[in-house]
């Protein structure tokens, strides 16, 4: 039950997550305009490149060591102040790094004044601690602060943001933001932790070092085409390119960030059932996990992927026409990292198969390069789209071929082929809705209803063996 409850708080996460989003981009949209909305998703994408490698393989890492220490507040006193200050001097060293860039690059240092405060941006996530309390299982506590802090800041968006002059305001809320979310962290953190017999002098750095060291180059090689996808095609194109690219990939990242939510609820979980020897109920979680994702990624990537001009227009406007083509090249990704999540970061984590995640890591960032090269100077948006399907698309068959031996593969075929015939009256419905319908918002009401309609039937009652039928049932008879 406390496995489900993790679940329901992070897919509630995860929802808020894009939903917020949606609620404010269409309006930044209008109103800053593609070449502004460009240029701050390059600045946010560079900083978080930076973070990405400071954390230094501590979101995994971290969350996989407190979750030992669930029990021992002294424990993880000891553990946190030395995972902390890892992080600590790898964000000041990487600071000196950021600072040159914006001195010294061209490109950054003509919006000096907005990189600075991306640099401020990146300092301030040393104190988010997002780690400490997944691995603690504080799903609701993630879930809660999130939600009212990202309904503050959509107020502040109309409140604040009246012209394409107000993108600096937008990169100032974002610090405010991370800051009011440190302060926050800082204080609730020291429910969970005592210093009563703390020592610095007990505190060991070293004996984390060479495990941090090889997922931060596993993180390090993924990054570079999960992260730097967005600058550098800002280095090889324009800022209107960047906007047309991370708008279209920014809905389907949103997307992607649900259905990580239930991967990473039930990780905890999965990692403990392997590690006391309980593989069959390994294997079950495994098959659920696929179950969930497969049954609501598959046609999410079709809707998506089908109703890519609306839904463009919807939220952005005409003017961002650009951005259909890449999404629709996109979407696939929807389901495919999805499944990686599954195969790689759970499956192969919990083995502790590190070294296979790099490898996988390493195949995807050659693939990344090669496809830059070749598709992003000519074909712009729809290249980089083009080259982040084939590098993700390469990276989840390499999870699979080294993971499929570590688990019961025994009813996976037979829900693939169920999954994918049950895609058939989605494709359906949409060119029914399509064709009888000219205005969009009610065109895609009536899919978005159709569609959820139609899985409901499909799993309540005409799929005998469905997990959300189970779990209905379950739900139900604890409640009655």
């Amino acid at each position: 039950m406390e496995t489900q409850k993790n679940v329901l708080y992070n897919v509630v996460l995860a929802i808020s997550q894009v939903l917020f989003p949606l609620i404010t981009f269409p309006y930044l949209a209008r109103v800053l305009g593609p070449s502004h909305i460009g240029l701050l998703n390059f600045a946010d994408s560079f900083a978080r490149y930076f973070i990405l490698v400071a954390a230094f393989g501590i979101p995994i890492y971290g969350v996989r060591e407190i979750a030992k220490l669930q029990n021992n507040k002294e424990g993880l006193a000891k553990l946190l102040v030395e995972i902390f200050s890892i992080n600590l001097i790898t964000s000041i060293l990487l600071s000196i790094f950021f600072v040159g860039s914006i001195l010294y690059v061209d490109k950054l240092n003509t919006e000096k004044s907005l990189f600075a405060l991306s640099l401020v941006f990146f300092f301030l996530q040393i104190f988010i601690l997002e780690w400490f309390f997944i691995g603690l299982n504080q799903f609701k506590f993630i879930a809660v602060r999130f939600f009212f802090i990202r309904l503050l800041f959509i107020i502040c968006v109309f409140v604040f943001i009246k012209t394409s002059a107000d993108y600096l305001t937008y990169m100032k809320m974002q610090v405010a933001l991370n800051l009011l979310l440190g302060i926050i962290n800082i204080r609730y953190v020291f429910k969970f932790i005592s210093f009563r017999n703390f020592n610095i002098k007990n505190l060991n750095l070293y004996k984390h070092i060479k495990s941090l060291f090889l997922l931060f180059l596993t993180i390090f090689f993924i990054s570079i085409y999960l992260q730097l996808d967005t600058v550098i095609l800002g280095f090889l194109t324009d800022n209107e390119t960047v906007g047309y690219y991370s708008s279209a990939l920014k809905l389907n990242k949103l997307i992607i960030a649900v259905f990580a939510a239930i991967s990473a609820a039930m990780f905890p979980t999965m990692m403990n059932y392997f590690h006391e020897g309980h593989i069959e109920k390994f294997n079950t979680m495994v098959e659920k996990c696929f179950y969930v994702i497969l049954s609501i990624g598959l046609p999410t990537y079709i809707l998506v992927s089908l109703c890519a001009p609306e839904i463009i227009h919807i939220l952005f406007g005409s003017h961002f026409d650009r951005a259909i083509l890449p999404l629709q090249i996109s979407a696939p990704i929807i389901l495919i990292v999805s499944m990686s999540t599954i195969f790689g970061f759970q499956i192969l984590s919990a083995l502790s198969k590190d070294s296979s995640i790099l490898i996988s890591a390493i195949l995807g960032t050659i693939v990344s390069i090669v496809c830059t090269v070749i598709f992003v100077k000519q074909y712009k948006e729809n290249g980089e789209a083009l080259t982040i399907l084939i590098t993700e698309l390469t990276v989840c068959s390499s999870f699979i071929y080294f993971s499929r031996k570590h688990f019961s593969r025994q009813n996976f075929s037979k829900i693939l082929l169920q999954q994918i015939i049950s895609i058939i009256p989605y494709i359906l419905l949409v060119f029914l809705f399509k064709y009888l319908m000219v205005n969009i918002y009610q065109r895609v009401a009536f899919i978005g209803a159709g569609s959820l309609l139609w899985f409901s039937v499909l799993h309540l009652t005409i799929l005998e063996d469905s997990v959300f039928k189970k779990e209905f049932i379950k739900i139900f008879n604890k409640y009655k």
